[in-house]
């Protein structure tokens, strides 16, 4: 029994490296608390069966793999081609924002010629990038990039509406400010909160 707690902990270890993972978040994934996983990985306890097919699911690999003490070579090459599949349909999903942000500055260009902010496409493509951006840090991102991708939404937001209205002043990007302090605190304090209230 100890030595399936060793090849379970080594392998955690090694498979949250590879995902880029730290305690906390892969904790968050699972819906357990950081000191759960650093039970698992110090060999002081096992994940359940249940537990045990989550963990797999996080990694994108097989059970099989976690209860291995040797890997097959392509296990280990998988992961880092998880991140790279991620980036690119990210990159992909923000490109297509921008593809319909040219056809809207195109087309209004030729139906409405007298319009003089068809520029303001490019703008709101700005914040819908961000909008994007939120929803694969949430699904695959770390705090970093949740935290990132919200604040760039929020000054984004008033920089579209700044140069949208006339009527509005410099004054709106005093608005992003406390909201940005909030996002700053929330994603200094989200692990070791969500850690408190989760079950061991």
């Amino acid at each position: 029994m100890e030595d399936l707690k060793d090849i379970i902990s080594k392998n955690i270890i090694k498979f949250r490296k590879l995902s880029g993972l730290t305690q906390g978040e892969l904790a968050e994934k699972l819906n357990y608390s950081d000191k759960a996983v650093s039970k698992w990985e110090r060999s002081e306890s096992l994940p359940d069966i249940v537990v045990l097919k989550q963990i797999a699911d996080v990694f994108e690999v097989s059970v099989d793999a976690l209860l291995s003490s040797e890997q097959p070579k392509n296990q280990e090459q998988h992961l880092p081609l998880i991140k790279q599949k991620h980036f690119l349909i990210a990159i992909l999903s923000i490109g297509i924002v921008w593809v319909v942000a040219t056809i809207c500055f195109a087309f209004l260009g030729m139906i409405i010629p007298s319009f003089k902010q068809v520029w303001l496409s490019f703008i709101y493509a700005i914040p819908a990038s961000f909008i994007v951006s939120i929803v694969f840090s949430f699904l695959w991102g770390k705090n970093w990039h949740q935290a990132f991708s919200l604040s760039g939404l929020i000054w984004s937001l008033a920089l579209a509406l700044f140069l949208t209205f006339k009527s509005i002043n410099w004054l709106i990007f005093i608005i992003p400010i406390p909201i940005e302090i909030l996002i700053i605190i929330f994603f200094s304090c989200k692990d070791k909160f969500f850690s408190k209230n989760k079950n061991n």
